[in-house]
């Protein structure tokens, strides 16, 4: 970690863990087997992709999937079947960041969405007692932001909204596009394994 003041994190899959299965099966219940060709683990396509980038609202997505499967399906189980694709995020990450935050400038850039973010800030960052905001300095959101990783334009972003430079800076994500965006704009980065423990990396 010499030479190095910030980390960036990714959400899913690496503090996140994820089962795509279990969403795709909960869409399939829902008579609408098309999210198997849309919802990816690394990164989505179609009407999910605009949703991560901000660009249709969640209302825009219930109406898609209600035209498509020919009969109205409740806004709250489409949020069920979209947050199945998460299944936790554990409290020695969550230790993790705190310690981590009293040595380095620590950030989430994350694609997500309107739907997902707000669950995982309710139900995985609170289980301490605290919110998401205790444990990173900021968020960049891709749907907040109207970018998506792995485009350089939305790493960009960050460098000059946080005023932290590339070579001082850690980034952490599971997708090798955007760990390579991040080498070719000089970040320090790490491709973690899934489900590796990130412990050893801070050693």
């Amino acid at each position: 970690m010499e030479g190095i003041k910030n980390i960036i994190f990714d959400m899913g899959g690496v503090l996140i863990d994820l089962d795509r299965e279990a969403c795709i099966e909960e869409f399939r219940k829902l008579g609408f087997p098309e999210a198997d060709e849309m919802l990816n683990t690394y990164r989505q396509k179609g009407i999910f992709k605009e949703l991560e980038m901000g660009v249709i609202s969640p209302q825009e997505l219930y109406d898609y999937i209600n035209r498509e499967v020919g009969h109205h399906i409740p806004s709250e189980k489409i949020d069920k079947a979209l947050c199945a694709f998460l299944t936790g995020l554990s409290t020695y990450k969550l230790d993790m960041l705190l310690h981590l935050r009293e040595q380095y400038r620590i950030f989430m850039l994350s694609n997500t969405n309107a739907i997902m973010m707000p669950h995982i800030a309710r139900t995985y960052f609170t289980q301490q007692g605290l919110t998401v905001d205790n444990y990173f300095e900021r968020l960049f959101l891709s749907y907040e932001m109207g970018m998506l990783k792995p485009d350089p334009e939305i790493f960009e972003a960050v460098l000059n909204e946080t005023g932290i430079k590339a070579k001082e800076t850690l980034f952490i994500d599971d997708a090798e596009p955007n760990v390579e965006t991040a080498l070719s704009l000089g970040f320090r980065t790490y491709l973690p394994a899934q489900g590796e423990d990130l412990r050893h990396i801070f050693l």
